[in-house]
């Protein structure tokens, strides 16, 4: 291949704005050396370091702690998982207990396991089903389970149809079922790739909701069968989905789905001979973290208009403040970004840390505090939706694989449902923009029972960090304030009011 100068002003662009230079020494023409090259880099050394010069010697700040209590750690792992059970004794299909034993996966956690359960009782008879429960517990994972499980089962084939609300959870779940189905007969099609839905064997199709809609139109006589004999409609991150804007096009889906099965109803109406007696018989499978149900315009109330007849199948720390994560309020002096660097780089030079992520609420404050620590820190790099999509996966693939002294900064483009795991640190470098992005954000943390430190700029003058102090202090549930449509902002200045 020819490098023109172009495409070399490009590169040296890309290595200067997101540190790709980590990825490789030099300047390969094709992307599969320089992928292999982000592997390299995991065998290097990296140290974090600060020159002499920019250190500063005071800093003056101090930190109130939340930590882990003694009884959460010493029992840690019976608040997520089952460990007096099995995908065996749970009448998971022997083909995917081998599967999910080959991805280091053998104990259940409690969610998987309770969906599992409902399933073994009411196979013939599903309701749709709701799965509220914590961050990091194996949601994605636990209906995976259940639909290959599923299918394995039925003799009939099977169609299911994922939502995932962006591009990066629709690669991580596509991925997951290909590992799992090696050797299940299921083809897995995923239309942001552009590819074609197939009919003629269980077919799994996963996509954003605008996607499937602009599919749909293009594609009538396709899609029409395909929803026609849709078994399952699974909708993850649902508090998102059933909001702006992508209920618009689930809408649309629904819709489309009981116009279809009221033309069916009547066909069998027609002919009493009929023997297509599961036709038009979808279940919903919906999934998330936080789930308001706070006024008349909560998205709870949102979901209940399309989705009836369900049971909520729901973990007992739903809603609660993760037991096992360190949760840190940073006092400083004033909170301008210097400081907030300043601070930043004091604590990571005095902590046992491996992966690092630092939050910012927009694209412009990420780049500056990725500029901004990057003299200072050797293995670190800047995640936005600026990249392109190729380099987002290049650089998400490499902290999800390096093992330490790696540092994310990133906008919420991965605050929610992204599996990365061993971060031991997380920082609130931008207070978040209400409670429910902050709970998702620490979700990148709290994966199952591991345990971290959460970082945030306690500024007495913002609202909402004022509030998620207070809830930490007295640890109370977090959904008392998660409200879409009233923003916390508001909330909180009518109950000052009533102090005042």
């Amino acid at each position: 291949m020819f490098i023109t100068p172009f495409l070399i002003l490009s590169l040296f662009s890309l290595i200067n704005s997101y540190n790709i230079n980590k990825f490789s020494k030099s300047l390969f023409p094709c992307v599969k050396v320089l992928h292999q090259n982000v592997k390299n880099t995991k065998e290097e050394k990296n140290n974090i370091y600060i020159p002499k010069d920019k250190q500063r010697e005071h800093i003056n700040f101090n930190i109130e702690n939340f930590p882990v209590k003694n009884d959460a750690i010493n029992n840690k792992d019976l608040y997520f998982f089952k460990n007096n059970e099995t995908f065996s004794t749970l009448h998971v299909q022997k083909l995917l207990v081998e599967e999910l034993d080959k991805n280091n996966i053998q104990v259940p956690s409690i969610i998987q396991s309770d969906l599992l359960k409902y399933y073994n009782k009411n196979s013939e008879n599903l309701k749709n089903i709701i799965i509220a429960a914590e961050n990091g517990i194996g949601k994605t994972l636990s209906y995976i389970i259940f639909i290959l499980n599923h299918i394995l089962k039925t003799k009939k084939n099977v169609f299911v149809l994922i939502f995932q609300y962006n591009s990066l959870l629709s690669n991580q779940c596509y991925d997951i079922l290909k590992r799992l189905s090696r050797d299940i007969n299921v083809k897995i099609t995923c239309l942001k790739n552009d590819e074609t839905i197939k009919l003629n064997t269980n077919s799994i199709v996963i996509s954003s909701p605008i996607k499937f809609v602009a599919y749909m139109k293009e594609n009538k006589d396709i899609v029409t069968h395909f929803l026609e004999n849709l078994n399952f409609f699974i909708i993850d991150e649902v508090d998102i989905m059933f909001d702006k804007p992508y209920i618009k096009y689930i809408s649309e889906v629904y819709e489309e789905i009981a116009k279809l099965n009221s033309h069916n109803d009547d066909e069998k109406n027609n002919d009493n001979c009929s023997d297509d007696k599961g036709k038009g018989k979808c279940i919903s499978i919906i999934t998330s973290s936080t789930l308001s149900n706070k006024g008349k315009k909560s998205v709870y109330n949102n979901i209940i208009n399309y989705i009836k007849d369900y049971v909520m199948i729901k973990t007992t720390n739903f809603h609660n403040i993760h037991p096992f994560i360190n949760y840190n309020f940073i006092n400083l002096p004033n909170y301008n970004i210097n400081q907030k660097i300043d601070t930043i780089k004091n604590i990571l030079l005095k902590t046992n840390h491996k992966k690092v992520i630092i939050f910012c609420n927009t694209v412009k404050s990420c780049n500056t505090t990725f500029s901004m620590l990057k003299p200072h820190f050797d293995n670190i790099f800047s995640f936005n939706s600026s990249l392109k999509k190729e380099d987002q996966m290049l650089i998400l693939d490499y902290f999800k694989n390096s093992e330490d002294n790696v540092i994310l900064v990133s906008t919420d483009i991965i605050h929610r449902g992204i599996d990365i795991k061993n971060i031991t640190h997380l920082f609130h470098f931008d207070t978040p923009t209400n409670i429910i992005v902050y709970t998702h954000r620490n979700g990148r943390i709290s994966r199952g029972a591991n345990t971290g430190d959460i970082y945030i700029f306690n500024d007495a003058e913002n609202l909402i960090t004022k509030k998620i102090y207070d809830f930490h202090k007295n640890n109370i549930k977090f959904e008392d304030i998660f409200s879409r449509k009233r923003s916390l902002r508001k909330n909180y200045k009518k109950q000052l009011k009533k102090i005042e």
